[in-house]
């Protein structure tokens, strides 16, 4: 006899759930979106408790008075019923202190990054099972036990700080990241101070305070940063996977971090605005892995998430002033190097 469904579960009136030891896990999903999910939840070894279909998520979550991981199946569901079902499950999220997985696909990346880029979730696009399995139970792990705990409460964003999941590796790449970029804005701190004395001590400005539009500003020393010399920059970058990719494959020169915030930089000198399904384009690597990265990076004060007025599917992302400030003072250098 094979294992249960989740509806098989779930249809015993619980008390086939309670008899399963693992960690309560709740479903949100179309009828026909469960195969994957049952496969995942019980691959994680969760305890299925309940499942809510996205036109009902506003009862069904109501109804809830457990703190269960969401497993949120979304690819193929109407654009109009998630504006309506994801505000209400990223309040759950936040209400039950728990965390969830949200599935999608590539065509929804915007509007699911718009709600959710932030909240107490694991972005999953065009996910297999193993991977579904491999999120809910981390989602699933005690909070002692959960990567990045300590990871600084500095989202440049209206919604509430969270702990992002990933590869310790990955966070260490970050922290040094951001430790080189604070420093490059301290130095350029200092220049500017020799520069222009009366508008505050040295090295007490806030280099934030500074930046006041999208505009290309004068570098440190009156020099400017065209956008065509970072477009030549990511040319470059991008250029030497045709001639190394027959070695190990494009993968070889992966660096999704450097890679936006280069993109970032030239469309912010260009005047343009950058969706975030356009950014995980600009990271070279699967949509996934570019929205982890577009999260720590946020949540690292590198950059901020900006909703579209005008569309409500989307959001925009830009550079933090600090970061930007700190792109322009390295591209300044590295011409003169």
């Amino acid at each position: 006899m094979g294992k249960a469904t989740f509806t098989e579960w779930a249809g015993q009136g619980g008390a086939g759930c309670y008899r399963h030891r693992g960690r309560a896990m709740l479903l949100i999903a179309d009828s026909d979106m469960g195969a994957a999910a049952d496969a995942a939840i019980a691959a994680a070894g969760g305890r299925p408790l309940r499942r809510i279909a996205w036109a009902d998520v506003e009862a069904g979550l109501a109804a809830v008075v457990a703190a269960p991981v969401v497993l949120a199946e979304a690819g193929g569901v109407a654009p109009e019923r998630l504006e309506q079902a994801l505000p209400t499950l990223c309040r759950f999220l936040d209400a039950m202190e728990t965390r969830g997985v949200v599935t999608f696909g590539p065509d929804q990346i915007d509007l699911v990054a718009r709600h959710l880029m932030g909240a107490p979730v694991e972005l999953l696009c065009d996910a297999t099972i193993p991977q579904r399995a491999l999120a809910l139970a981390q989602a699933a792990l005690p909070r002692a036990l959960m990567l990045n705990d300590s990871m600084p409460d500095r989202v440049e964003d209206d919604r509430h700080a969270y702990n992002p999941q990933g590869s310790e590796s990955d966070d260490q790449h970050i922290r040094r990241m951001a430790e080189g970029i604070a420093q490059i804005s301290r130095i350029t701190a200092g220049l500017l101070s020799h520069t222009a004395p009366t508008e505050g001590a040295p090295g007490t400005r806030d280099l934030a305070d500074r930046r006041r539009s999208f505009a290309s500003e004068p570098a440190p020393g009156g020099q400017v940063v065209t956008p065509q010399e970072v477009r030549r920059v990511i040319q470059l970058r991008q250029s030497r996977s045709r001639f190394f990719g027959q070695f190990i494959g494009e993968g070889l020169f992966e660096d999704p971090a450097w890679d936006m915030l280069l993109d970032l930089f030239a469309a912010e000198l260009e005047g343009n605005r950058v969706s975030v399904s356009s950014l995980c384009i600009a990271a070279g690597v699967a949509p996934t892995t570019a929205l982890r990265w577009i999260a720590r990076m946020t949540d690292m004060g590198l950059f901020v998430r900006h909703p579209d007025p005008v569309d409500r599917r989307r959001a925009f992302m830009t550079l933090s002033p600090r970061a930007s400030e700190a792109m322009r003072a390295y591209l300044v250098a590295a011409r003169k190097a």
